[in-house]
Formats: C-alpha cells, structure tokens, sequence
C-alpha cells in the first residue's frame, strides 16, 4: 500500500544537508541534482514503500548517480521515516541503532 507521507530522522536529515553542501562545495549545482536524485527515490518510496528488500527492520535504495542509498522504515501504514542517508562505501550500518 502506498504511504502518504514522510519524515526524516534528525541525524538522516543532517546527512542530507551535509552531502548536498559537500556535492555544491565541489561543483555548483551538483549540491542541487543530488537533492533531486533524493528527492525523486522518496517519491519512488511513497508509491512503493514495500518494493525494496526488508532488513532487520529497515529497507534501503542505491541513489543511482550517487554513492548514497536512503534507509527507511514503515512507522505506520501511511509513514515513511527515513532513518538515513548514507554514503554506502564509508561505515556500513551505522545507522542501525536510530
């Protein structure tokens, strides 16, 4: 069943402030199109949420483009939250704890 809505994590959001400002520090724009990149899997997930692979409790899609992959977790039937947007070649699973 689609879900409706979505938060994030605070620790998941500051991941994501901070990869868009080290992409923008790199190339201007780039900051924005990984943005982009994120905000477009999190409509995937909203229309989906059960189409990515469960496990132990929270499910993660690759970003494509970037090196990034955003974890989630079904709070209720119509939630997402996600519990982080990591780099999945730097610390694996850090974020299981959230």
């Amino acid at each position: 069943m689609p879900a409706s809505r979505f938060r994030f994590h605070p620790a998941a959001e500051f991941e994501l402030d901070e990869a868009a400002q080290w992409y923008e520090d790199r190339r201007e724009g780039l900051g924005l199109l990984f943005l982009t990149a994120v905000r477009d899997k999190i409509a995937d997930l909203l229309l989906a949420p059960e189409r990515w692979r469960l496990v132990n409790g929270s499910r993660w899609v690759l970003l494509g483009r970037f090196p990034y992959a955003i974890v989630y977790r079904e709070v209720s039937d119509d939630e997402l939250e996600i519990v982080a947007v990591a780099h999945y070649r730097r610390r694996p699973k850090y974020w299981a704890r959230r």
